[in-house]
């Protein structure tokens, strides 16, 4: 078997100088849209008064904490599963903050 050498010819590479400028491609063309939005008449202003925003603060007396959400969840469930109607009923208790 004699082994055929085999050549790839290229196609010759355009040649750019080094400071001369390449146009802007036309698919890249703009999209007519501003760059950005135009000023409205008065500027926005952050509210940063306690209150000046319209939430609704719960005071601590009615939110209870995460660890006693829990307790009474588990409460709840336990009661549930195994049809112990005192152990359910405090675990809502808990859950509502009465416990």
């Amino acid at each position: 078997m004699s082994a055929q050498p085999t050549t790839t010819t290229t196609a010759p590479q355009p040649t750019v100088a080094q400071n001369e400028a390449v146009p802007p491609s036309i698919v890249a063309a703009g999209t007519g849209v501003p760059a950005a939005p135009l000023e409205t008449a008065e500027p926005q202003q952050a509210a940063t008064a306690p209150g000046a925003g319209g939430v609704v603060e719960q005071t601590s007396d009615q939110k209870i904490s995460f660890k006693e959400q829990v307790n009474g969840y588990a409460k709840k469930f336990a009661g549930t599963v195994f049809r112990n109607e005192d152990e359910k009923e405090f675990g809502e208790k808990k859950l509502q903050g009465q416990a």
